[in-house]
């Protein structure tokens, strides 16, 4: 699809929400699976009302749960498609706008209307101050919250990663995330966009695929959460040669801490940089980037975005060097959560917007992730933070993804645990997985209980649900003093 066949699909889509009864300030659900159809869906209704991209994975339940919070004026999805969003509609009284697609026209090309009128008045079309998207936090820790973002933040954002990406118009991106979270829909599509560049949206990632798409579409970039750069890795064996020929230039990583050793093995595979950044939700993305030229190995980057501070918990500064919570502002932040005051006053507290992130600005403004500072584990009078137990572990060659948390202890109130999935094959287990964290960490930090699992529970967008293991486990594990568990 052709910018300006995108055009012409975006001004039959605000005629066709205005045929209905949608304006501007109306909220509209869209529901596609991943591919070019939802990424055309999302920015054109976003071009005459408030997108709300949503999962197309969740249950009934759910979209009725959300669909009521929401206050929505209509949900978009396939005309064909008998999902639980419908249901959801039907059950909640939301209008359905069906979409047929047009399989032998431009990709992500479909219907919704006869046509666009000829002359359709600019005060139909969204300004850069009408809310853009609202958007799903990961709820990795606690249950998402929405988050509004106008046009004005967005694209802002938008430009901030093409310019830490140095990206072009000749620049071509492999869209792998699903589009209904920020870091694939502002940090992948819209960047490229704002570059003037392309876009191949593939119906989801697929490992075994990926290598072969980079033969067939020549991308020259890619975005993705470790999760997927990990399974990537995991692929590779038979296509080392197929991705150093790549036409790939770099790698961008975002959502959740690289480990040292992927991001080595990132680079050694495709022989291009790969640029660990810091972003959420809240500032529409992108926060901080590591420069292409001058990276710095275990940081994710100097501001790219809002202004950074590092505030103490009296929210005075904090000078280089020094651990406190990453503390925002600037115009991409959000103004505050959709309908839910008390997380809003919490979160913004003289004019800075609190992240709850734990970390650190170096002497160069290069910034550090320590970890969240809900998840920091108060072992005893210690405090650990479950990244640095993660990147001990995920140093291990056997270890493949890992998971630090929280589970009761009899004496110390809590102790360290850790799941771990492994490589198909590998012979090592828990025992000599404590032995090797006690070679490289305090002692306080090695876990009291490592689990051996199958798979780690992940959301949509990658980011390991600690809560959910923590529920989990905590209900069987109550370690004691010359009783640990492994």
């Amino acid at each position: 699809m052709t910018y300006g066949a995108l055009w012409t699909q975006a001004k039959a889509v605000v005629f066709g929400l205005r045929n209905i009864g949608v304006r501007r300030t109306d909220r509209v659900a869209v529901v596609f699976p991943d591919g070019p159809e939802a990424a055309v869906a999302t920015i054109t209704v976003a071009a005459g009302a408030i997108c709300v991209p949503l999962d197309p994975g969740f249950t009934c339940d759910e979209y009725q749960r959300y669909f009521g919070e929401l206050h929505l004026a209509a949900l978009m999805t396939h005309a064909d498609l008998n999902s639980a969003c419908r249901r959801a509609a039907r059950i909640r009284g939301v209008p359905v706008i069906d979409v047929s697609m047009r399989p032998n026209e431009a990709a992500g090309a479909f219907s919704l209307a006869d046509r666009a009128p000829q002359g359709l008045p600019d005060d139909e079309f969204a300004s850069g101050a009408d809310d853009a998207f609202i958007l799903m936090t990961s709820g990795s820790t606690s249950r998402p919250k929405t988050v509004p973002l106008t046009h004005a933040s967005v694209c802002l954002s938008a430009g901030n990663v093409g310019a830490a990406l140095e990206l072009e118009a000749r620049d071509r991106l492999l869209s792998v995330l699903p589009l209904f979270h920020g870091h694939g829909l502002i940090s992948g599509l819209l960047a490229a966009l704002a570059a003037g560049s392309s876009i191949v949206c593939p119906a989801g990632f697929d490992a075994r695929a990926f290598f072969g798409w980079l033969t067939e579409f020549q991308p020259t970039w890619y975005t993705a959460v470790p999760a997927i750069h990990r399974a990537i890795l995991e692929a590779a064996d038979c296509h080392k040669q197929r991705a150093l020929r790549s036409s790939l230039r770099l790698v961008r990583s975002a959502s959740t801490s690289l480990s040292s050793e992927v991001l080595e093995r990132l680079e050694a595979l495709f022989g291009v940089p790969v640029i660990d950044t810091y972003g959420m939700t809240e500032a529409a993305t992108q926060i901080a980037a590591n420069p292409l030229q001058r990276r710095k190995r275990g940081s994710v980057g100097r501001p790219a975005g809002p202004e950074i501070a590092i505030l103490d918990s009296a929210g005075r500064r904090l000078p280089f060097g020094k651990r406190g919570e990453i503390a925002l502002r600037g115009p991409t932040i959000t103004r505050g959560y959709d309908n839910d005051a008390a997380a809003t006053t919490s979160a913004f507290q003289d004019s800075w917007f609190r992240t709850g992130d734990l970390g650190y600005l170096d002497a160069d403004r290069y910034l550090f992730i320590v970890g969240r500072i809900k998840e920091i584990i108060h072992k005893g009078g210690q405090k650990v933070a479950p990244a640095e137990v993660e990147g001990a572990l995920l140093s291990h060659p056997d270890v493949i993804e890992v998971a630090v948390f929280a589970v009761p202890h009899e004496r110390l109130g809590a102790d360290v645990a850790a799941a771990i999935v492994l490589r198909q094959d590998a012979n090592v287990g828990a025992y000599t997985l404590r032995d090797f964290v006690r070679s490289r960490l305090a002692g306080f930090k090695v876990p009291g209980l490592i689990l051996i699992v199958p798979e780690i529970p992940k959301g949509a967008g990658g980011k390991i649900k600690r809560n959910e293991l923590a529920g989990r486990f905590s209900k069987t594990c109550l370690l004691q003093d010359g009783g640990e568990a492994v």
